[in-house]
């Protein structure tokens, strides 16, 4: 976990049943820390790794003959349906131009 140097303004309090609030303590005293620090310590590394998780996910990766494609897809011109056509009109009527 990469070391923070935040300074400790702000707070976080939410309830647990007194199961919990032991099985975290004994987890802390085996690492030495205290309650507190421990859950913070194991809290923010989850979230770092869920955050890690997540960016993963909605990552993309083409093949280069795919990223071809998908330029030429996006530099080619667009073909104006009746629709865009007439969004075109109303929106430059909207905006007067």
């Amino acid at each position: 976990m990469a070391s923070h140097s935040h300074s400790m303004d702000s707070h976080m309090n939410f309830r647990m049943s007194l199961h919990d609030k032991r099985l975290i303590e004994t987890a802390a005293k085996f690492k030495g820390l205290k309650p507190n620090t421990y859950a913070r310590q194991r809290l923010l590394a989850i979230a770092e790794n869920d955050i890690a998780e997540m960016n993963q996910s909605n990552r993309l990766i083409l093949s280069e003959q795919d990223w071809e494609q998908f330029m030429t897809i996006m530099e080619a011109p667009i073909e104006q349906n009746t629709n865009l056509k007439k969004a075109i009109k109303n929106f430059n009527k909207m905006s007067g131009s």
